[in-house]
């Protein structure tokens, strides 16, 4: 009724070192160097001259600088602002005081 010992399954085969195909004519000139052409030695690449930045007249976003009156002038597009030396000092002091509320927030 059952014959699983005297039966012969159908196994797939597979590929063995016999079954690879012999070398083709670009494969053994491959192997022996003495025919094969040898690149050029390398030799040092030309420098590349620098490039000088052209001047396309940018658009200025921002600028600062002293009046007349030895006054500080900030200009940051259509507004602008003038302070005295204790002006700066007290806006120095608030940036400082921004920043270390920023890092403490980080941490």
């Amino acid at each position: 009724m059952f014959d699983w010992l005297t039966r012969k399954y159908n196994r797939p085969k597979y590929p063995t070192w016999g079954d690879v195909p012999p070398l083709t004519d670009m494969e053994k000139i491959g192997q022996d160097m003495s025919k094969v052409i040898q690149f050029p030695e390398l030799t040092a690449a030309p420098t590349v001259p620098k490039e000088v930045p052209k001047d396309t007249g940018g658009k200025i976003v921002y600028s600062i600088g002293l009046t007349d009156d030895n006054r500080v002038s900030i200009v940051m597009g259509y507004s602008s602002m003038t302070m005295n030396a204790a002006g700066v000092q007290q806006m120095i002091e608030q940036l400082e005081l921004f920043k270390s509320q920023i890092e403490k927030n980080e941490e």
